[in-house]
């Protein structure tokens, strides 16, 4: 299983991106699509409001936009785009609604265009027995699998897969949870569960805690849409 420093490194160099454009589809801070700009993407941030202040409140790379919507109803055109990304973010998308999401990537893909999607896979003493102590999304990640699978047989192929991982530490851990989760009182115990975790870990390791690193473990689809 190969390693990537993140997510963005997972997909350089697989994709024409200057002149292209691109939706990141739950784009939360931005910092993919302030990547893709930097590569000189037409690069379109997707999310809801509040995600997308966050965004915005980070400085330019100049080409980059950002539209409110979600994955179920995508606010764009007919066949206008090169490459969709949902980098951990179909998962997130209400089951009832991941059908007309696929739908939507179907319908803005040029023909020849690419969907991406990264999802994380849960697996015992990986950097999953971290974050579900957030919000356990085994479910929801299945039924995410499981649309992305449907969508290779309806005018779309699959044109790669593959597992990788990135390395997380407690810090990172605990920026996320800074991230996700508001409210004060509900952090500490989450953060305390962490740390007794990760001490554990890091002590059959024989490593300090604060030089133990997870495994984030994720599969990465790329499917293409052929002329129907």
């Amino acid at each position: 299983m190969r390693k990537y420093p993140d997510s963005c490194q997972a997909l350089e160099g697989r994709f024409a991106l200057s002149g292209a454009t691109v939706i990141d589809v739950g784009c939360g801070n931005g910092d993919t699509v302030r990547w893709l700009a930097a590569r000189g993407a037409r690069a379109i941030g997707l999310d809801g409001r509040d995600m997308l202040a966050r965004a915005m409140a980070h400085p330019a790379m100049g080409t980059e936009t950002y539209v409110e919507g979600g994955a179920q109803w995508l606010p764009f055109a007919d066949a206008g785009a090169d490459l969709i990304l949902f980098l951990a973010s179909l998962h997130h998308v209400p089951v009832d609604l991941m059908p007309a999401a696929a739908s939507e990537c179907r319908r803005v893909l040029k023909t020849g265009g690419r969907v991406v999607f990264v999802e994380p896979v849960y697996r015992a003493g990986a950097y999953s027995d971290l974050t579900r102590l957030v919000e356990d999304e085994s479910g929801m990640l299945e039924r995410a699998q499981a649309e992305i699978a449907a969508l290779a047989g309806r005018q779309m192929e699959k044109e790669h897969e593959e597992t990788f991982y990135l390395e997380r530490s407690f810090a990172d851990y605990e920026q996320l949870v800074d991230f996700f989760v508001a409210e004060a009182e509900r952090r500490a115990p989450i953060l305390a569960a962490a740390r007794r975790i990760t001490e554990r870990f890091s002590a059959v390791a024989g490593l300090d805690a604060a030089d133990f690193r997870y495994r984030s473990i994720c599969r990465l689809n790329i499917l293409r849409k052929v002329a129907s």
